[in-house]
């Protein structure tokens, strides 16, 4: 049977004092039908790891961890020297702090994308050996993010081809923004997107636009191509997982983040659009499985 699970991103909240403030936050997730959280390993002292941990136990909330394999958070200016070996070392310590929180997936922002792209070969390839080794092998996704090395469609193309094992996360919002377009309607861009497809696990459902990564009124007639395009996308790439294993196990965030991602003056803030989209696309995920 098919489990399609929601997870809510912390991204922008604070935990509080020993993380009352977030123990409060999943009781709400939960209510609103969450079945996890994403929360950011980098953000929180390993020594309050086993707190989180027990609240989510306690709470009934799933784990998935971002972690990063070099420069968390993009706090400052890029250090110099972040060689593809200096990322796999930082990749590897983080595979190994998330062990405490046993997350169902890791959401990892990985790579640079100013390396070659025969470098992120080397990476990702080595990428695959460490997490069979911290023992998270088919748990790892590795996100289509801007400032990493799978922040367009065709670098990721040309490395998916050569390291086919790669589990990725969507969040094409990213590629979007890059490419300044939709893709939807270049044959190029519609094979690539069917061949990476295959090697989805995860998925950021945020709907982006050709001059940001956060669309603030995904309902609004003004954007109904973006909200076509990415709403058929998710779709498609729902249907493929069950088609190649009627028992598998979704997960998915429906990631709106705040200012500057999301506009001042908006509608809606950015956790009630998160909510919003959230039962929507949960309704429009089932419904293209029933």
């Amino acid at each position: 049977m098919v489990v399609i699970s929601r997870f809510r991103s912390l991204w922008g909240i604070e935990p509080g004092p020993n993380m009352t403030g977030w123990k409060k936050r999943l009781v709400e997730y939960k209510a609103h039908g969450y079945a996890g959280i994403e929360v950011t390993l980098t953000e929180i002292d390993p020594k309050h790891l086993p707190l989180l941990r027990s609240i989510c136990d306690e709470t009934g909330m799933l784990i998935n961890t971002l972690i990063f394999s070099s420069w968390p958070g993009y706090v400052g200016p890029r250090p110099r020297g972040l060689s593809p070996d200096i990322h796999l070392q930082f990749f590897r310590k983080q595979l190994q702090l998330a062990w405490i929180l046993n997350p169902v997936v890791i959401n990892a922002q990985s790579g640079a994308d100013y390396w070659s792209w025969d470098d992120s070969v080397y990476f990702y390839e080595n990428a695959l050996k460490i997490e069979r080794d911290e023992g998270f092998q088919g748990r790892v996704c590795h996100e289509t993010h801007r400032n990493r090395s799978l922040f367009n469609p065709y670098v990721t193309d040309y490395v998916l081809q050569r390291v086919p094992k790669l589990q990725i996360t969507a969040d094409i919002s990213h590629w979007v923004v890059v490419c300044e377009r939709l893709l939807d309607q270049g044959e190029e861009d519609q094979d690539i997107l069917t061949r990476a497809m295959a090697n989805v696990r995860h998925i950021h459902a945020r709907i982006g636009t050709t001059q940001s990564s956060q669309c603030p009124e995904p309902l609004n007639p003004a954007f109904a191509a973006e909200r076509q395009f990415f709403d058929n996308l998710w779709v498609r790439i729902v249907k493929l997982r069950v088609k190649s294993d009627p028992n598998c196990h979704i997960t998915w965030v429906p990631e709106y983040g705040p200012f500057p991602y999301h506009p001042i003056g908006t509608a809606q803030t950015h956790s009630e659009l998160a909510d919003s989209e959230g039962k929507r696309l949960e309704a429009l995920f089932k419904s293209s499985v029933v």
